[in-house]
């Protein structure tokens, strides 16, 4: 399913596509409904929607990044040429954008009207951030609220740029920090995200604008090191990990109780991610998503508290006295 007036869903022929989408939003009190092909989502309100073409026409210039990790950004046009040239065709695992702080920097905040969070999934409880400029824990209060193993509830189950070709860093917008929670993705053929868990207990919803992805998700009980994922070493690119791993994990001697749901994710679909799910995704060409990570009340809150409190400390202060601050003690007691 796709929103309906998402103006980022672009133009894109939908042969072979399959008959049911991978997340159905039906609903007469929501704007999320199926995406048609006759749907004016494809035609992006007239501004051509988010394809990798029309974005470079927009911000050429604007660098994008690679990842949280660390700094490293390009620009758009010289993105574009790398993809193109021997090196970024050649490469097993190409470079792909993943930059989170798009829509907090300017020119590309604009890009954050033009689509909206799907209403069939639950609100982000960080959004209670309390994100007062004065923001003061002086007595230590809610730090020690924050603790790991605190007794909480749970609950089991702009336009063409004409100016001259250079790489323009975007301006920041002042924000009060918050983890890392969306991100445009931007990647090849062979460009992927290598086997990982999302941070914090977060689930995830990803929508494709073009191209085409490729999923496996694998049960929370799955033992990491039987799917690449070894304490220590690096990610192992999603190319590289099919290679190595696709015919153990697909074969009849897998256990039944790991077997992985596989995704093939097109335009207009959005895949859930549950919180705790190892997974992977591989570009089978050249694709452009959105993703946002969010926090749910509904699932292991315990175990998302309590890492928010050992990896975000800073984040957890003024997520805690936001709870309080909102009237949710149910959850902040």
């Amino acid at each position: 399913g796709a929103a309906q007036g998402w103006s980022a869903m672009p133009k894109y022929s939908h042969e072979a596509r399959p008959s049911k989408p991978i997340v159905n939003c039906r609903s007469r009190a929501t704007s999320w409904v199926d995406v048609g092909d006759d749907s004016a989502l494809f035609s992006a309100g007239g501004i051509g929607g988010w394809t990798f073409a029309n974005l470079v026409s927009r911000f050429g210039n604007v660098s994008f990044r690679f990842s949280d990790q660390h700094g490293e950004m390009m620009s758009l046009s010289t993105y574009s040429k790398y993809i193109t040239n021997p090196e970024g065709l050649s490469d097993d695992s190409p470079l792909g954008i993943y930059d989170s702080e798009f829509g907090d920097d300017l020119p590309t905040n604009v890009l954050l009207q033009e689509y909206s969070v799907p209403s069939c999934f639950s609100p982000d409880l960080f959004d209670l951030m309390d994100d007062s400029p004065n923001f003061d824990d002086p007595c230590g209060i809610i730090s020690e609220k924050i603790k790991p193993n605190t007794a909480i509830p749970t609950d089991d189950d702009g336009g063409n740029d004409t100016r001259p070709e250079q790489s323009v860093v975007s301006q920041a917008i002042e924000k009060v920090p918050r983890p890392p929670y969306r991100w445009v993705l931007i990647g090849p053929e062979r460009s992927g995200t290598g086997m990982h868990v999302d941070p914090l207990w977060t689930n995830a919803w990803v929508t494709v604008l073009q191209g085409l992805k490729r999923w496996l998700l694998f049960p929370p009980s799955t033992p990491y090191e039987s799917i690449g994922m070894v304490e220590g070493k690096p990610q192992t690119p999603s190319s590289i990990w099919f290679r190595d791993y696709y015919d153990k994990v697909s074969s009849q001697s897998w256990p039944k109780e790991f077997q992985p749901v596989e995704v093939l994710q097109y335009p207009g679909e959005t895949v859930f991610v549950p919180a705790g799910w190892p997974h992977l995704v591989l570009n089978l060409e050249l694709t452009v998503a959105v993703t946002h990570n969010y926090a749910a009340e509904f699932g292991p809150f315990q175990k998302m508290w309590d890492e928010v409190a050992r990896e975000e400390e800073d984040f957890g202060r003024r997520w805690y006295s936001g709870l309080k601050k909102f009237g949710r003690d149910d959850l902040a007691s």
